[in-house]
């Protein structure tokens, strides 16, 4: 697909804000996967491509999930947006015939995280976070660190996601606490 019509596609999913924010993690994406040694087209469609559900209200959300046949687990239905990583990744393999799967797989957890990331599931998370416009305590820590180690990066962002989330009174989603887990097996931080 031209950049163009990703672009076009993105613009009657999501407002101007998250548009911004979906341009600044794919550019940033394709620094990590240069740094890295990742594909860097896969990285750009990913990041621009990320956030293709989010922004929605909760019921249509759910009557999306319904739609694509994403189940939704109990913490999920407390927090509803949760599932805009899995419904995005559904999305853009129905509508825009992407079905590359390292791209859906990358889209489908930058949400939670999950146990063994690949590469590119850690840029575009890394990516997400730590985009030009992100601005909370700590991300400058996480932007440091993303271009030395990846996986120390992915551990400081899944520390502060969890605070986040914690402050929020949110649960947190199991897929979660095992990324966490997996950066900190070798430690007695675990959760």
């Amino acid at each position: 697909m031209q950049d163009q019509e990703l672009l076009d596609y993105l613009k009657q999913n999501i407002d101007g804000r998250r548009l911004c924010h979906s341009i600044g993690t794919a550019h940033e994406a394709v620094r990590l996967a240069q740094r890295y040694g990742a594909d860097r087209d896969k990285a750009y469609i990913a990041g621009l491509l990320h956030d293709v559900a989010k922004g929605k209200c909760g019921c249509e959300l759910q009557q999306l999930a319904s739609e694509y046949d994403i189940s939704i687990d109990d913490v999920e239905a407390d927090n509803i947006e949760l599932i805009h990583g899995r419904l995005g990744a559904a999305m853009i393999k129905k509508q825009l015939g992407i079905d590359d799967e390292e791209i859906l797989s990358a889209i489908r957890w930058h949400t939670t995280g999950r146990r063994g990331m690949t590469l590119l599931e850690k840029i575009i998370y890394i990516a997400d976070l730590i985009e030009p416009s992100r601005d909370f305590i700590g991300v400058d820590d996480i932007r440091s660190m993303a271009y030395e180690d990846i996986d120390l990066a992915m551990r400081k962002a899944l520390q502060e996601v969890i605070g986040f989330v914690k402050k929020r009174g949110f649960a947190l989603h199991p897929n979660s606490i095992e990324a966490y887990n997996d950066y900190t097996k070798e430690e007695k931080e675990s959760i």
